[in-house]
């Protein structure tokens, strides 16, 4: 569930929603469709997305596949996870729901098998430009917060660093 629903449907208990919160309700529902519409368009893109970022990936970085055992493997694997949880956050429209699930996890692993920051967030940025390319463009526009957050959060940089 959206933390944001979530948080005022505890508030309200014992009392009826507000009109502001009644309105967060129906803003919510009224977006739904056309997020599951997107749900089901990265769904069905998914691959191809997931593929060709690896691909653009690695001429970029040619010696990553030596330096890495079963490489493509697991970076198919890590990015598809991080993609179907992006998906999972933009239906329910929450990006805490993105940070709390996967990403503060996954940036501590990428830093612990040695990625550099630049690295990762070279990759999530090829995996942003190559959603917006292959998706339709209202479902690519509500996915992007969720990619971009994912280029800002897994490099693992400081809030200072640039």
């Amino acid at each position: 569930m959206n933390s944001e629903i979530k948080a005022m449907l505890l508030a309200c208990e014992g009392r009826y929603p507000t009109k502001a919160e009644q309105a967060l309700l129906r803003d919510w529902a009224a977006k739904l469709e056309g997020r599951l519409t997107a749900l089901e368009d990265i769904r069905q893109r998914e691959e191809a997305i997931i593929g060709q970022t690896i691909d653009e990936v690695l001429r970029a970085y040619p010696d990553f596949e030596k330096r890495y055992k079963d490489a493509r493997q697991s970076c198919t694997r890590d990015m598809t996870l991080v993609l179907r949880y992006c998906a999972q956050a933009m239906l329910r429209n929450d990006t805490q729901y993105l940070e709390d699930s996967i990403l503060t996890w996954m940036a501590t692993i990428l830093r612990g098998v040695g990625f550099t920051s630049q690295f990762v967030e070279d990759t999530y940025k090829t995996m942003l430009k190559t959603a917006m390319r292959e998706l339709p463009p209202a479902s690519a526009e509500l996915l992007r917060p969720y990619l971009e957050l994912c280029v800002v959060t897994l490099p693992g940089k400081s809030k200072g660093a640039s």
